[in-house]
Order: structure tokens, then sequence, then C-alpha cells
């Protein structure tokens, strides 16, 4: 997921996004488990690394590594992000009052989805 989480984000919202991660592992005092079945170990692998930044038109930077420290440096031109919102028209099409209307609904403890189950015959 993390090569295109940031792209998602460009994409959907209509700007540049940078994707900052560690590298190398971090290692940890007690052993723990990871739910996998695998034996307890005390760390994690090495973090995604791989920081990146994605523009509003799904493009992005090749990812820095996962294992070295490494410094990244973008030219972004900001009239994309306009050119993108006039091409696609994402938020043209957004539902923001209805947002706002059912948001504090959605958020009561006591909200109650309304889910729809299909009939199996």
């Amino acid at each position: 997921m993390w090569p295109i989480e940031a792209r998602n984000a460009a994409i959907a919202n209509s700007y540049f996004t940078a994707a900052i991660n560690r590298v190398g592992t971090e290692h940890y005092e007690h052993e723990f488990t990871s739910g996998d079945g695998k034996p307890a170990h005390k760390d994690f692998g090495h973090f995604y690394g791989s920081s990146y930044v994605a523009a509003p038109d799904a493009s992005r930077t090749p990812g820095l590594s996962r294992t070295r420290d490494g410094l990244l440096v973008a030219e972004i031109d900001l009239n994309l992000c306009r050119q993108i919102r006039d091409k696609w028209c994402f938020q043209m099409t957004s539902r923001l009052d209805m947002y706002a209307e059912e948001l504090p609904k959605v958020i009561k403890p006591d909200f109650k989805p309304n889910v729809v189950h299909e009939n199996s015959h």
C-alpha cells in the first residue's frame, strides 16, 4: 500500500503530497509476536522507507532507499493543481454540504447505520 497511499491522496485532492518514511530497522527490548504464526521477534524488519513526492496528475518521483538515508528534492508546479482540478472535476461533484450534514449524526455513540441486506434465494 505504501507506494500508492500518497499518490491516491494527491489525485483525490488535486494537490502534491510527500510520503515521508524512516529507513533502517528499529529494535525493541522485549520480544513480541505479529499474530502471523511466526516466532516472536524484537523488530518489525525494515521500515517502508521509499519516501517520494506524488503529483495531482498521478505522477510521482522515484522512491528513496529503504535502508539508506537520502534526500529527495522535487520541483513542483503549483499551477498543475488548478489544471487538474479543472480537467478532472473531482471537487466540482463533491457533496461537501451533504457530508457536513451527515457527519454529526454518524459520530454519535448511539449511531445505527442503515444496512441493506440482500435476500439470498
